[in-house]
């Protein structure tokens, strides 16, 4: 909400200073409001004492001068003749005299005479029976529509002829002249029931404010007389509710009230003062807090520029000149960022720079190459490739070794002036040259080449260098520094596979190896849905002259690449770790259809390519055992003679448990490898396979066949078949069987076939052979 801490300061202090100066109002206005009420309550229960006095006072003067008219010979004489224009005078007379509003006459039979002659209308129930109940009763009156105060007199001449009612009217003047009798200055008012219920005043002015009815309605009910609040609608004021007797059934009230705006009124001045004081006070506080503030938040905002100014690199002291806990922060600020720049300094030389040999690293080769691609000439990166770097170590040492490619480094640079270098791993440096074709490029590395491959002396020892050379250019606008030193690397690597000394990145030979990758991703999918499948390639007994086994091959029928041959998926699986799943589900489909070959009628053994990464693997040997633990015939692993060099242990015992299983073991393309008699020994093999490179040239090539018989030979002397591979031709097959050979696999024999083909292809062979017996037979 705030985004400085000096107003947040300002604030926070000037908030609680007025909410302090809100409750010292409160309470001093609560104290003010208590007093006032009580005193106000105080002063009207006084003039409601007074008050009472008074109206007894007028009604003992009423009274006194009713009774002396009543006894007055001349009026009752006027009585008595009932002559109405006597009478008439009579009470004429007698209200100038009594110097009363209203004198009248009221008969025992009930009639009234007033001073305008008889009346026709009789008093009312209520007034008569108030005459006849008490002798001289006295109240209220509602004469004329208006409120009048009477007072009663009997007249006897003995007998009783009437009563003489005396009476005044209960007007504002009347309620002003109470008023002015009162130490505060009330408000008085007379107030009677309408015909609706609703309280008006004597004098007919009808009361808006329903809170009135409702607390003399109250106060009533109550029968209480002592003044309360009364909210009416020109705000809260206490009031004192009186009621009159009335002498003819007329509900009516005298009501006095005192407004609490007047009883505040004397403190006002006092609330204006406090006001004021609190006024100046907070402004006093904001100010003072402002200034407080500014003097705390002014190092604080030095020192957030100055993290600011770190964080982008610069290192700018901050200077407070306090002595006080910010300016120990302040210190401790510099002291933080100057060892913030030194360990940059160090972790920027460790991140651009090679720990062992202090050369600049591929990071440091990668910023500059950025800067190298926006510039409109050409370049080339070139990755220098130290031959045998790692025998060149363990034969000199790791510290000699440091000192080499420090010195070959050194060497690179003063042949390559400015040129950015960098050693990208053990064995390789790189560096890049300016070059604006190919051919220029060829020049510059060649003439690199011939200065990078003379001695160096090493801690006076003489140490040949001997390098390879990979070279790539940038590939477009496009290009990045990491792609640039990628192919360069990969150029290093084709160079190498050429046994050549300088080579150019060769785009198509590299492939595409994010699309080769994405296979990975379609093998499993594949194997679920059916594009992936078994193939079947028959091996063909040289002394029966029948099919006795086959070879399991697995095909991948890719729905946008079509086939793929296992030659590139195969390897692929054995890099990436995929290959067991791959040679789990072989197993178990191969299983399978084993199973249909024989419900055919063919119980063929099948043999199963195992891959060397797995041969030294435990857990899939027992997986293997228990994928094959249903077959319904023989079963061979064919194992290449190199599988058990990674771990002979482990792989040699793996091949003695799947030969204890019953499970033939098959030497896969012996003579193709690294060929070894102490291995060929060791593994309890039933089967050797000659590779196809070796049949293939049979024919042709006296070594060739030498070599075979020697094996076919070898093999037998240590109780071993001998399969022959890539046998294609009639001659070849017609050699191998005069050389002893034991069965034959290749196109003569047949081509790889899926499981329903063989069976087709069998049935038809077999019917062949029993057509030809047959033929035989009849001849």
């Amino acid at each position: 909400m705030f985004r400085h801490l000096r107003l947040k300061l300002t604030v926070l202090y000037a908030g609680l200073f007025c909410i302090a100066l809100a409750f010292i109002a409160a309470g001093a206005f609560a104290v003010v409001n208590g007093n006032s009420e009580r005193m106000v309550r105080e002063q009207l229960k006084t003039t409601g004492i007074v008050f009472d006095r008074v109206w007894q006072l007028r009604f003992q003067r009423l009274e006194d001068s009713a009774t002396l008219s009543s006894s007055d010979y001349g009026f009752r004489q006027a009585v008595a003749t009932a002559d109405a224009a006597t009478l008439a005078s009579a009470l004429s007379n007698l209200r100038e005299r009594l110097d009363a509003d209203v004198v009248f006459l009221v008969a025992p039979e009930g009639l009234v005479y007033s001073p305008r002659g008889l009346e026709s209308a009789p008093a009312s129930d209520q007034l008569h029976a108030a005459l006849e109940t008490e002798e001289a009763p006295t109240g209220v009156l509602m004469i004329g529509g208006a409120l009048h105060q009477a007072v009663s007199a009997p007249i006897y001449a003995p007998n009783l002829l009437g009563w003489v009612i005396v009476a005044e009217r209960l007007d504002a003047a009347e309620m002003r002249a109470l008023e002015r009798l009162s130490a505060i200055p009330l408000n008085a008012s007379a107030m009677v029931r309408a015909s609706n219920g609703a309280w008006v005043s004597s004098e007919g002015a009808a009361e808006t404010d329903t809170q009135i009815d409702t607390f003399i309605d109250r106060t009533l009910r109550a029968g209480q007389g002592d003044p309360d609040l009364l909210a009416g609608a020109d705000g809260p004021a206490m009031a004192l509710v009186k009621p009159f007797r009335s002498l003819d059934g007329t509900a009516s009230v005298l009501m006095l009230r005192y407004p609490m705006a007047l009883a505040l009124a004397p403190y006002r001045a006092l609330f204006s003062t406090l006001l004021a004081i609190g006024i100046i006070a907070l402004c006093l506080l904001v100010i003072a807090t402002w200034l407080l503030a500014r003097g705390i938040t002014q190092p604080i905002s030095t020192l957030e520029e100055a993290a600011r100014r770190l964080q982008a690199g610069e290192h700018v002291p901050v200077k407070v000149r306090s002595r006080d806990e910010i300016a120990r922060l302040a210190e401790s600020f510099n002291a933080m960022a100057a060892a913030i720049q030194l360990r940059e300094r160090k972790i920027t030389q460790l991140a651009f720079h090679d720990s062992e040999t202090r050369l600049p690293n591929r990071a440091a080769l990668e910023r500059r190459l950025v800067a190298m691609l926006k510039q409109p000439r050409g370049f080339v990166v070139v990755a220098i490739g130290i031959d045998r770097f790692a025998h060149m170590r363990g034969a000199i040492g790791y510290a000699h070794a440091s000192s080499f490619l420090q010195q070959l480094g050194v060497r690179l640079t003063q042949l390559a002036p400015n040129a950015p270098m960098a050693r990208l791993s053990n064995d390789v440096l790189a560096v890049a040259l300016l070059a604006d074709n190919d051919s220029e490029a060829l020049r510059r590395v060649q003439g690199l080449l011939a200065n990078l491959e003379q001695s160096l002396r090493i801690d006076e020892q003489v140490v040949d260098v001997n390098v390879t050379i990979g070279v790539a250019a940038p590939e477009g606008k496009a290009a990045s520094p990491g792609d640039v030193i990628e192919h360069a690397s990969i150029a290093l690597d084709q160079a190498r596979a050429a046994r050549a000394k300088i080579a150019f990145f060769d785009k198509a030979a590299y492939g595409d190896p994010t699309r080769n990758l994405s296979l990975m991703g379609d093998m499993h999918r594949a194997m679920d849905n059916g594009e992936i499948g078994l193939f079947y390639q028959l091996k063909m007994d040289f002394r029966s002259n029948t099919i006795e086994s086959a070879e399991a091959l697995v095909r991948w029928r890719h729905p946008r690449r079509g086939m793929i041959s296992p030659d590139l998926f195969v390897p692929m699986a054995e890099e990436t770790g995929h290959v067991r799943a791959l040679t789990e589900w072989v197993l178990a489909r191969a299983v399978e259809e084993q199973g249909m070959l024989a419900d055919a009628g063919f119980p063929l053994a099948i043999s199963v390519n195992i891959s060397g990464r797995l041969v030294g693997d435990r857990d899939f040997a027992h997986a293997a055992l228990a994928a094959v633990k249903g077959a319904r015939h023989d079963l061979c692993f064919e194992i290449t003679e190199t599988a058990v060099i990674d771990n002979p242990e482990i792989a040699l015992e793996n091949i003695e448990l799947f030969a204890r299983h019953g499970i033939k073991i098959a030497i896969d393309d012996y003579g193709s490898g690294l060929s070894s008699l102490s291995y060929l020994k060791q593994m309890p093999a039933h089967e050797l396979k000659i590779d196809k490179v070796f049949v293939q040239s049979l024919v042709h090539s006296q070594r060739d066949a030498l070599l075979v018989r020697s094996t076919i030979e070898l093999a037998h002397g240590l109780g071993m078949r001998v399969t022959a591979e890539g046998v294609e031709t009639p001659t070849t097959f017609a050699l191998l069987a005069s050389m002893g050979c034991d069965m034959a696999q290749g196109y003569f024999v047949a081509r790889p076939a899926a499981v329903g083909d063989v069976i087709i292809a069998l049935g038809d062979a077999r019917r062949a052979e029993a057509a030809e017996r047959a033929g035989k037979a009849s001849a």
